[in-house]
């Protein structure tokens, strides 16, 4: 018998442990669509804000942004919100002028990832649909990056891609050709060198051969002159004459 209730109370308990977690998860998931329909409203809003900037020249636009940059510097924006603004500001004003007027909100759906929320609101306008992309941090629920894009076709995005690949393609065909001609100009530096130096030597041949000749020629003028004493003097000692009144001059061979 105390078996048995014993049983039934911890049946009890336990049904009481799901019932509490039960409505826990109740409760949290009520507070989580409160703050979804809070999010998607403030979407909505920020859409009517984004349509206040159509039309500003580029000029406007920095204007803004200097703005923004003031507020970040008397601390009345932090570094994330301020860079967040400049940036969905930027964005805006890059396909505002491609989209058309404003028709209708489309689907507005809100994932879960990790440690963030992604709340994506579509917007149909009139000549292209939008996507506007909050990124919600989990902890406590502040937007840390906003952003606003054109909704491309799939045949779009595949041409898009196609571009991307034949520019990557012409770079790397552009960069081996460039290559090429790099390995080539090496070779006729090569080259040069080689020319320059086989110059360079035959030149230095030529100056040795030069002064060769030279010493020849100076020392056989040498040679002429000692061979003219010896027989002027063999023909002053011949005759009983002096020497001394008698002139040697060079012999100039013809070769």
């Amino acid at each position: 018998m105390k078996k048995i209730v014993r049983t039934i109370c911890l049946m009890s308990l336990c049904a009481m442990v799901f019932l509490l977690c039960a409505c826990g998860a109740s409760k949290d998931n009520e507070i989580l669509d409160r703050k979804t329909q809070t999010v998607e409203q403030e979407m909505r809003d920020f859409t009517k804000e984004l349509d206040k900037y159509r039309g500003l020249s580029d000029a406007q636009i920095q204007e803004y942004i200097n703005t923004i940059e003031s507020y970040k510097k008397n601390n009345q924006l932090t570094e994330e919100k301020a860079k967040m603004n400049e940036d969905i500001i930027k964005e805006w004003h890059e396909i505002e002028g491609q989209i058309g007027k404003f028709q209708e909100y489309g689907e507005f759906e809100f994932d879960s990832a990790g440690k963030t929320y992604t709340a994506t609101l579509n917007l149909k306008y009139e000549n292209r649909d939008v996507r506007l992309i909050y990124v919600i941090s989990k902890k406590d629920f502040e937007i840390t990056g906003a952003n606003v894009e054109i909704v491309y076709t799939l045949g779009e995005k595949m041409s898009k891609a196609g571009l991307n690949t034949v520019t990557g393609i012409v770079i790397v065909f552009l960069m081996l050709v460039l290559m090429c001609i790099i390995i080539y100009a090496f070779n006729i530096i090569n080259y040069l060198q080689a020319t320059y130096k086989k110059k360079k030597e035959e030149t230095k041949i030529e100056i040795t051969t030069l002064d060769g000749d030279d010493a020849v020629t100076e020392e056989t003028k040498v040679d002429d002159k000692e061979l003219i004493a010896v027989i002027a003097a063999a023909i002053a000692a011949s005759t009983n004459q002096s020497t001394d009144d008698f002139v040697v001059r060079s012999i100039r061979r013809k070769v």
